[in-house]
């Protein structure tokens, strides 16, 4: 049966229909993770526990995209007027329905590449695509308004994600980051009780971190737990009559400035 020629469906509806379709089986996972971990207490708060969440959700979603390959579309792609076909414009069947759906484990490793391969493909196919001989096409035109709609909400959740994503990864402290840093705090409130050890034997505060050194009765260990917790850069002291201020950086990634005001 001769089928007319296809239009390979625009990156922005494939995109914006990739989200939607991925949209609940996130929540899912976050909702099952809440669920049996902190209001029922069934599930140790573990990394097994929600790999198992993971993977349980990850196999659904990858069940679903069998099936939508399977009837032509997943919801996402109905809604945006998309289908998915052979090559030769016919429906894919079972096999390369499944391969489709299960290659997304190829596709989404090392930042997703092998959706990013379309950006270079000429009927923008996917890895997986190109594994199950398939293509995404418009199953209905779209007039300029509504494309340019798209490709608008396209990019805002593209940088949003991106954003999200630097945060998490980049920005925000890593538990590796909040144990420098709250070592680091926790070295200071050390450093305050000798400096005010030093006072109650001297009558003034150190100005310098040898005679805090000295003071601390162990010169050498002193040093050593210094370099463990704080960049060797980073020490300020300033004492006066009545008090001190010592600040310090943490050796965290972003390498924080940590402070203590005394007495």
């Amino acid at each position: 049966m001769d089928h007319p020629p296809l239009t390979p469906a625009k990156l922005t509806d494939r995109f914006l229909a990739y989200l939607l379709d991925l949209f609940p089986f996130v929540f899912g996972y976050y909702a099952t993770l809440y669920l049996f971990i902190v209001y029922l207490h069934r599930w140790p708060y573990s990394q097994t526990a929600m790999r198992r969440a993971f993977i349980a959700w990850l196999l659904l979603y990858l069940v679903y995209q069998t099936l939508g390959n399977l009837s032509g579309a997943t919801v996402g792609k109905r809604l945006f007027g998309i289908r998915v076909v052979g090559m030769d414009g016919n429906p894919l069947g079972f096999v390369r329905s499944f391969v489709r759906g299960f290659g997304y484990l190829i596709s989404s490793p090392l930042l997703n590449l092998g959706f990013l391969w379309s950006l270079f493909q000429a009927d923008s196919r996917t890895w997986h695509d190109l594994l199950a001989g398939s293509v995404v096409a418009e199953d209905r035109a779209k007039d300029p308004g509504s494309a340019f709609l798209s490709a608008v909400v396209s990019l805002v959740a593209f940088l949003a994600i991106m954003g999200g994503n630097a945060w998490f990864y980049l920005l925000r402290p890593s538990p590796f980051d909040e144990r420098a840093i709250q070592r680091a705090q926790q070295g200071l409130q050390v450093l305050a009780a000798v400096e005010e050890a030093h006072r109650r034997q001297t009558g003034r505060y150190s100005e310098s971190l040898v005679d805090l050194a000295d003071a601390s009765g162990d010169i050498a260990g002193f040093k050593q737990s210094l370099l463990k917790i704080f960049e060797p850069n980073g020490f300020v002291l300033q004492v006066g009559p009545e008090g001190y201020l010592i600040q310090a950086r943490a050796k965290d990634r972003r390498r924080t400035r940590v402070e203590i005001f005394g007495p």
